[in-house]
């Protein structure tokens, strides 16, 4: 199997980039794995004027958009590890499903509305401060509404497992120990 992992997180030595280096050595001894880096790519997330113009062709004005295009493509599965911050994705994330999963790639609109045609499956494992219990309940999960059910399902992904890790700052190293051991069991068992 062949695994697409997604990094955005900037900092090099945050608990979230040691967890995506962690996934990526347990997945390799087993299977073939990716990776996109968009903070090592300079990926630059914000839609400028050149990429509406083309945006409704389902085209691209950078031209790494359709290097990513290929990798996503030729997985299997993608793995997304990322920071919530204020309540979402990173900003480098968000332009890349944005720039990335393009009409005619990622769907096709019919009658109905859109709909997804990429035939893959995701990993989706975040990281935030908040308790879960808070961002579940006063937040309504917008990781899970917006994200998962929204962008990925709607363009053909179905998540297959939705991790998160909360108090990523505030709880003990233990805590942090056991759900960082968690996912990379999760992934060593694949």
């Amino acid at each position: 199997m062949k695994f697409l992992v997604v990094e955005s997180h900037p900092y090099e030595k945050s608990f979230n980039r040691q967890l995506t280096q962690s996934i990526k050595d347990v997945l390799s001894k087993k299977h073939e794995v990716e990776v996109i880096d968009l903070i090592k790519d300079n990926f630059n997330p914000v839609m400028e004027g050149e990429d509406l113009k083309v945006f409704a062709s389902g085209s691209a004005a950078d031209e790494k958009v359709y290097e990513y295009q290929n990798k996503i493509k030729d997985a299997d599965v993608l793995v997304f590890v990322f920071p919530i911050w204020w309540g979402i994705t990173p900003a480098i994330l968000k332009g890349f499903t944005d720039k990335v999963f393009l009409k005619d790639f990622a769907y096709v609109h019919t009658s109905m509305g859109l709909k997804g045609i990429l035939n893959k499956k995701a990993i989706v494992v975040t990281t935030m401060e908040t308790p879960k219990v808070i961002y579940k309940t006063i937040l309504h999960n917008p990781i899970q509404s917006q994200f998962i059910k929204g962008t990925l399902a709607m363009c053909g992904i179905k998540t297959k497992k939705f991790f998160q890790i909360d108090k990523i700052n505030s709880g003990t190293d233990e805590y942090r120990k056991d759900e960082y051991n968690k996912v990379v069991q999760y992934f060593g068992d694949m």
